[in-house]
């Protein structure tokens, strides 16, 4: 066979091999199909909070009606019950970090810590009567720092009381730059900018507020946006805020020192029954349906890709900014 002979040969043989390639099937980089999870029982109330173990990939969901525990994965259709609940509890607000899983608990006025592995209660953090626990975040250093929708006050769990046991929360004054409405839900979802600048949500007026936590004290003031009224559960991913809105999630780009905040797109999916709060799981958003409107069981958990956003081209990459901001002066 002579060189040419050769040459045409190779050319077709790369043709063919294109042109399969061209026609198989491209494993999917980036997931788009919604999954759905069914919560097994739905007979502990409605669902609430939403929690991701970023050592294992599971999901954990609080229920409102007795504190039940339910523990998910993205491979199996059937949430199910991992921490059984009782009377004088509630999940609304999770966490998990360090192997711990952190529970606000709503009119209780308790957060409540459970060791993971052996799904024992560690810890009972009181704040007293009349207010509700809402959302709780933890810092990289360990300490909490609690919403309460109805007391117009930041609670606040050192990492050494975490780590003790007990004692007593801290108390954060957020009057009077953060005015209450008796009767409403006020502050709601919250996210750490680093261990000592929070963002919130305010659910009644759709303020979004950064709280700075000093050492002489405390710097209240507004992220200026557009209101983001019925704003409910808060996830900070990338650099960018997802707010639990209505029946969307609402994206927010924050500027570099997160005083300012531009609404860059909204997420939609005909899953969503009342959504209430968000995590991350890989590449996917998974949104617990509360749906208080009409309480329909069973109750679900929707799995929605990262990259079915309406402004697909703005969705945040791996490489993107950090989830830890700059500080203001």
């Amino acid at each position: 066979m002579n060189t040419s002979t050769q040459f045409v040969r190779s050319l077709a043989l790369l043709g063919g091999v294109i042109a399969a390639l061209a026609s198989a099937p491209v494993a999917e980089a980036h997931p788009q199909a919604t999954q759905v999870y069914t919560l097994t029982p739905s007979t502990h109330g409605n669902p609430e909070g939403v929690a991701v173990d970023p050592r294992t990939g599971a999901f954990f969901v609080g229920a409102t009606g007795d504190g039940t525990i339910y523990r998910g994965t993205l491979g199996d259709p059937d949430v199910v019950e991992l921490i059984p609940g009782g009377a004088g509890k509630s999940a609304i607000g999770l966490k998990i970090a360090d192997g711990r899983l952190y529970v606000a608990g709503g009119a209780t006025g308790n957060v409540v810590v459970y060791d993971l592995r052996s799904r024992r209660q560690v810890a009972t953090f009181a704040t007293g009567a009349g207010g509700f626990l809402n959302d709780l975040v933890v810092t990289r250093r360990g300490d909490v720092f609690v919403t309460d929708s109805f007391r117009p006050t930041l609670w606040h769990v050192t990492a050494a009381q975490v780590r003790a046991g007990q004692g007593t929360p801290e108390a954060i004054d957020l009057a009077p730059e953060v005015v209450y409405t008796a009767g409403a839900f006020n502050v709601n979802g919250i996210v750490a900018l680093d261990e000592r600048s929070l963002v919130v949500v305010q659910s009644n007026n759709g303020a979004l507020i950064r709280i700075d936590l000093e050492r002489n004290g405390r710097r209240i003031r507004p992220v200026e946006v557009a209101p983001l009224l019925g704003g409910d559960g808060l996830l900070l991913d990338r650099g960018q805020l997802v707010v639990v809105q209505g029946e969307q999630l609402t994206f927010v780009r924050l500027d570099h020192r997160a005083t300012r905040g531009t609404v860059v797109g909204t997420l939609t999916d005909p899953t969503f029954r009342g959504p209430s709060t968000v995590a991350r799981a890989g590449q996917r958003y998974v949104v617990v349906n509360a749906d208080f409107t009409t309480s329909t069981a069973p109750f679900t958990v929707s799995a929605v890709s990262r990259f079915a956003r309406d402004d697909a081209d703005e969705t945040p990459a791996d490489d993107d900014l950090d989830d830890e901001l700059a500080p203001v002066e």
